[in-house]
């Protein structure tokens, strides 16, 4: 099965003042990044928050949340709908032993190729869209 999201709304543009909650802010740097017309202010200092960011805004094939479980997740949705690129995603040892298998495997179903790098069903992901030649 391929699902494929698409909208006219590439064009968007607004400036958006949030409350400064980790969640608000996580949600609108996935909404940035594939919308750069918009503008946040007051974004969250968190750790969530600046992993993510710095993930989004990074150049290198890896991408280290630390501690971040909330950019694990946010980041493993973005990561799989990416279509152009290869991506791991890896957090520090604890976050290697959360599981995230129920995840993985939704965004599989529908078409994602993520392959896990150490224990099945635990964090450290790779992630190879249809136009990546090599493994990073």
């Amino acid at each position: 099965m391929n699902i494929k999201l698409s909208t006219n709304l590439t064009k968007i543009s607004a400036d958006i003042l949030i409350s400064g909650s980790k969640s608000e802010s996580n949600r609108l740097l996935i909404l940035q990044k594939l919308y750069p017309n918009l503008t946040i202010e007051n974004l969250s200092d968190s750790d969530d928050s600046l992993h993510l960011k710095e993930a989004l805004s990074g150049k290198s094939n890896v991408a280290d949340i630390g501690h971040a479980g909330t950019a694990m997740r946010f980041l493993t949705a973005y990561f799989a709908s990416q279509e152009k690129g290869c991506k791991i995603l890896q957090g520090s040892e604890r976050m290697h032993n959360r599981p995230i298998a129920i995840l993985v495997d939704a965004l599989s179903s529908l078409g994602a190729e993520i392959k896990y790098l150490e224990k099945m069903g635990t964090h450290r992901l790779r992630f190879m869209a249809k136009s990546c030649k090599k493994t990073p």
